[in-house]
């Protein structure tokens, strides 16, 4: 090798390694790390370097290890990465042979429009389907769940999904467009994961770094002045950059600012979070040629997801100040943020305020795609889980033909016998076109709900077309009132439109609640 080409190698290496300690530094959720070097990783092998190349790296590394300043996961991950060169025998000339592998022919690009709602459901349904099938697969990938759901796994899944799906480079690139996340529908730092595996099959080591807006408005204190579209305002807040410090200003009306007492700063109590998990409180109100709401960054970290329960916990701080509580606490319905709906369990407070503890409800519902789209958004699921269905469907319709429950007792999947008895149990209701009575339907609903449970992390909510077309026929030709509908759309896949459409129709029932303040 010519000493030109050999420092032309040389560059290439500490190009390739800065790019990995940049995104290190830059890095949200640090616990993510080592997603990223393994992914940066698989990036470098299947670009094939010479032993030489690999040696000027080995090199280098040494250097960072001694030089850098690093937290101790960066430091852990680059220590591997040197074990691993010193073991793979990529310094004896043996090719590394760990690239993402790609399956051809591809698929024709997303449309920009189905962007959103397609990352919203991989990270809050198809995600989550996919860990859970690593986790029970000993021979695939041996973790441990006592400490949570690792990254790598996470990292692992979405890898698996995204060469299962088959996108088109193009698609993946329009991937990292920014304007595509929320912190209303993503968890950021599964954003930042997917972004790793996405770069990895495009072959790429570099990233911008993520991004801090767009914000989304987590809840509000008990008679708050904000005015009622706020939630909508948030969207357009600003990120302002005054000296050393940053503020956000969610713009107001100059009318909606005169309904604010300036007497009671109190009255304007919110807290708002940012797409790079940070939450951040409402500390004044600005007037002048523009009015806004003023945010400043409250200290403690980012948001976290708690996986090391048996339910997902999220523990947020709340915007209200009061020192005691008396009698009842109600802090509405439920919370929608990362794209999950939370309940709250438990509250606490301490000297930095108060805190509110949330456990994973669901994944929140998401607006069903186009007709046009909609073959697209069904191709997620694997192989497996459209053949347990489709056996659960076969003998759902042999059971009815037979009159006789035997061949859901028989199915292989013994998981899956007590949900096909309830869906027998609906299927028998529904005699003749006609619903059974609302209380006995609800009951009917929540059982399968309750049984779907055992089943639906690994599989996904039950398809639609499960049910026998003489049922699926009665039910979309009923006016079904929204809280049923609500239940059938948490256990039935791409529920009709038509059902749909006839249910937001209806006048709301009476009885219904106004709107939480709760996000």
């Amino acid at each position: 090798m010519s000493a030109r080409s050999f420092w032309v190698k040389a560059a290439d290496s500490q190009n390739e390694l800065e790019a990995l300690l940049l995104r290190m530094r830059q890095r949200l959720y640090p616990e993510t790390i080592p997603v990223l070097a393994s992914y940066w990783l698989k990036t470098v092998c299947a670009a094939d370097h010479p032993r030489g190349w690999w040696k000027e790296l080995s090199g280098l590394l040494k250097q960072a290890l001694s030089g850098e300043p690093l937290n101790t996961i960066s430091r852990e991950v680059l220590i591997e990465i040197q074990s691993w060169i010193q073991q793979s025998g990529v310094l004896s000339g043996e090719s590394p042979g760990a690239s993402p592998r790609r399956v051809q022919p591809f698929r024709s690009n997303l449309r920009p429009e189905w962007l959103a709602l397609y990352i919203g459901r991989l990270l809050n349904e198809w995600l989550s389907a996919e860990v859970a099938r690593l986790l029970v697969d000993e021979n695939e990938l041996a973790i441990p769940t006592d400490v949570g759901i690792p990254a790598l796994a996470i990292g692992r899944a979405l890898e698996r999904i995204l060469v299962r799906e088959r996108l088109s480079p193009a698609t993946l690139e329009m991937f990292l467009q920014p304007e595509l996340l929320s912190p209303q529908n993503v968890y950021p730092a599964d954003a930042e994961m997917l972004r790793d595996v996405v770069l990895a099959l495009l072959g790429r080591t570099w990233a911008p770094p993520s991004p801090v807006m767009p914000a989304t408005l987590l809840g509000v204190a008990d008679g708050s002045f904000l005015p009622a579209d706020f939630r909508e305002s948030v969207r357009h807040a600003a990120l302002v950059h005054c000296q050393d410090n940053e503020r956000l200003h969610v713009p107001i009306t100059a009318a909606q600012a005169l309904e604010i007492p300036r007497s009671a700063p109190l009255k304007i109590a919110s807290i708002i979070v940012t797409m790079d998990g940070r939450w951040w409180e409402a500390e004044k109100l600005q007037s002048g040629e523009q009015h806004a709401v003023v945010y400043r960054p409250r200290p403690g970290g980012r948001l976290r997801i708690d996986y090391s329960s048996e339910h997902a916990i999220l523990k947020v701080p709340w915007p209200d100040t009061r020192l005691s509580w008396s009698g009842g606490v109600h802090f509405g319905d439920s919370f929608e943020i990362f794209g999950r709906e939370w309940h709250a369990s438990s509250w606490e407070k301490d000297e930095e305020g108060v805190w509110l503890t949330l456990v994973f409800s669901r994944v929140s519902p998401v607006a069903e795609p186009q007709p046009a789209a909609d073959t697209i958004f069904r191709r997620s699921h694997p192989a497996a889980a459209d053949i347990a269905w489709a056996a659960l469907r076969d003998a759902l319709a042999t059971a009815i033909a037979q009159k006789s429950r035997e061949p859901i007792e028989q199915l292989r999947r013994s998981e899956f016998i007590p949900l096909g008895r309830a869906l027998v149990g609906l299927v028998e209701s529904i005699k003749f076109g006609r619903l059974p009575k609302r209380e006995a339907f609800e009951t009917q609903l929540k059982a399968i709900r309750y049984l779907h449970t055992e089943v639906s992390v690994v599989y996904g909510r039950i398809p639609w077309g499960i049910l026998p077309a003489p049922v699926r026929a009665a039910l979309a030709r009923k006016r079904v009132d929204p809280a049923l509908v609500e239940l059938l759309n948490q256990v039935f896949d791409a529920l009709p439109e038509v059902l749909n459409r006839a249910t937001r129709s209806m006048p709301e029932a009476a009885g219904s609640t106004s709107p939480s303040q709760a996000a």
